[in-house]
């Protein structure tokens, strides 16, 4: 029987990523790795090109299977279920480089985002949402989102992904390519998105950026975390800073 401080513990952890390997092909990606976000939490994962940021993501999101470990969401083991499914338990991924659909509209980009789902008034209230957060989309819900801005794809990105009404959003690298007032602006976004209870586990180069924002952070190099701990201690750690992430 397990004890209650460790089942109090696990209450408050929405995801535990239990020592997985990914592999692409014969080469290791991601070698025995584990990270925890409890619930409300921002929670970051940090490192250099190359470190398997992005392939955790995937693996957590079922675009990838580890040849060992487990990923366990709300309780549940999901280390062997696709990524569709883990889209309708509430888990979502934001990809590096937005991927938005260019020959739709904005308003088209954000139906698509709550395909999964038949609640019509919590689709439409989710959509008055997002455009409260990022009012230019409700100016151009008719243009088509090839033509919109870098920033504008970027918060089309976040709003299509809100859509899909996440317990946990994935955010894969949302600082690439911005101007940083645009930067900003997103950042100040996903604070409000955190802020309205959704549990958020983001991938960042912009270090500092990302660690202002997070309270736990995990340092990645060559497909494993190396070090832990929370965010402001993280950032105060010189020789791990210089070691691991070259600041």
């Amino acid at each position: 029987m397990e004890s209650s401080c460790y089942a109090t513990e696990r209450e408050y952890q929405l995801l535990r990523v239990e020592g997985i390997d990914v592999y692409y092909g014969i080469i290791p990606a991601v070698r025995e790795l584990s990270l925890r976000v409890e619930r409300g939490q921002i929670v970051t994962l940090v490192g250099a090109n190359g470190a398997g940021k992005t392939t955790t993501l995937k693996a957590i999101m079922g675009v990838l299977f580890p040849r060992q470990g487990t990923i366990i969401h709300n309780d549940d083991d999901i280390t062997r279920l696709s990524a569709n499914r883990r889209v309708r338990r509430g888990i979502v991924l934001i990809p590096e480089g937005r991927h938005v659909f260019s020959k739709l509209s904005v308003r088209d980009n954000l139906t698509l985002g709550a395909y999964h789902r038949t609640d019509r008034e919590g689709i439409r209230r989710d959509k008055e949402w997002i455009y409260s957060l990022f009012p230019v989309l409700k100016e151009r819900e008719s243009q088509m989102a090839g033509t919109l801005s870098g920033g504008e794809q970027q918060m089309l990105a976040l709003g299509r992904g809100l859509m899909g009404h996440p317990d946990l959003l994935l955010l894969d690298e949302p600082s690439l390519g911005l101007a940083p007032i645009i930067l900003g602006e997103i950042y100040e976004v996903i604070r409000e998105i955190n802020k309205s209870g959704i549990t958020i586990l983001l991938v960042e180069q912009n270090i500092s950026m990302a660690m202002k924002i997070s309270e736990y952070a995990y340092i990645m190099e060559t497909g494993k975390v190396r070090t832990e701990g929370k965010s402001e201690d993280v950032m105060r750690r010189e020789n791990i800073m210089k070691a691991y992430l070259g600041d």
